[in-house]
């Protein structure tokens, strides 16, 4: 594949995290595979990279001079891969880019994405998410030239998830089939992957967690994979938008941060969405609105997550800072209206 992409005995910048792909033993097969000498390994990613980060991953690939960038690893792996290859080979700090100073140009260094998780769906999309811990906000960083050259996407990786993670990448892809499949930007072909992906999470995510058999992590490789290709046409929203600041101010893991408003989201936009929702209950393997909602708790339940934010840290009296923070850019997609006061109540319903 490497020599297809970017011509025999190119030299690669790998990027990965800083143990998971080393503790696995898959990391020198990669290295033994291609060749230590053609790679320049960047193994400081960590989830929620920052700007620094980027700027400096950026900075090791353009002074290694490569033909090609590969990621290997999860979302935040994987993003940071799209913005070396697109940003090492324009001229300016990458942070002027990140901080919309400057735009993206010209294509990059071809890049090839790798995921060992079930989620993210980083290898399908033209976004990467950056986080910006010091202002606490989050940048989601997106140009059609991000969008990976290959991506591989193999099963027996995402054999080496721990429980945990399993739980909270698959519950990511899983919220955002939802958030795309109720988005005023859905159409047929969004809907159609959405509502597969849903019936592939709804039956595997629970064995695939506590289970972990190759039968059900294929399910959900393949499930994450077309999340993406739906959610790149027909946008994560409302979940996606409140989890970020509780990400931000409560250091919740993206996929529980998504995940523990999907149930009470799916409560409010579902009577805009009537004559969707015989198909939603079919790929869910439900009749109704309130099997729908307990379903989702229960899978939830079952795979280790939270369903209220008292259990993320959340106290009644800091609901007004996840209101205020909530991404309201983003609940503009929502097939109805919802305001500050609506969401207020709402997540009181968490608590």
């Amino acid at each position: 594949m490497l020599d297809q992409v970017a011509g025999g005995q190119s030299r690669v910048f790998l990027v990965t995290g800083q143990s998971h792909l080393r503790r696995s033993g898959i990391l020198h097969q990669v290295l033994e595979g291609i060749g230590s000498s053609r790679i320049t390994l960047f193994d400081r990613v960590a989830p929620f990279p920052g700007p620094q980060l980027v700027a400096e991953a950026v900075d090791a690939c353009r002074q290694s001079s490569p033909q090609v960038v590969v990621a290997i690893g999860g979302g935040s792996v994987i993003d940071v891969g799209k913005l070396v290859g697109v940003l090492a080979a324009h001229e300016a700090p990458p942070e002027n880019y990140l901080a919309g100073e400057r735009t993206i140009i010209h294509g990059g260094l071809p890049f090839i994405a790798v995921p060992t998780t079930s989620g993210s769906s980083s290898e399908v999309t033209s976004g990467a998410a950056v986080w910006d811990w010091e202002a606490r906000r989050s940048i989601n960083f997106i140009h059609t030239k991000l969008f990976p050259d290959v991506a591989i996407v193999d099963p027996d990786l995402a054999m080496t998830m721990p429980k945990e993670l399993a739980a909270i990448t698959g519950i990511d892809a899983f919220t955002s089939a939802f958030e795309s499949y109720w988005s005023k930007e859905s159409e047929p072909v969004s809907d159609a992957l959405d509502l597969q992906v849903i019936r592939w999470f709804g039956s595997y995510l629970e064995s695939s967690c506590n289970n972990a058999d190759l039968d059900s992590r294929s399910w959900c490789s393949l499930a994450a994979t077309m999340s993406g290709v739906a959610y790149s046409n027909s946008h994560p929203n409302v979940c996606h938008a409140i989890g970020s600041p509780l990400t931000l101010f409560w250091k919740v893991d993206h996929g529980q941060a998504v995940g523990v408003t999907l149930a009470t989201m799916l409560r409010w936009t579902a009577p805009a969405i009537a004559n969707k929702l015989s198909a939603l209950w079919e790929a869910l393997g439900v009749t109704d609105l309130e099997e729908a909602t307990r379903r989702i708790v229960e899978i939830m339940k079952n795979c280790g997550l939270k369903t209220n934010l008292s259990d993320l840290g959340v106290t009644t009296d800091s609901l007004d800072t996840l209101v205020e923070h909530t991404r309201w850019d983003r609940v503009a997609a929502l097939p109805t209206s919802l305001g500050h006061d609506d969401l207020m109540r709402l997540l009181r319903g968490l608590m």
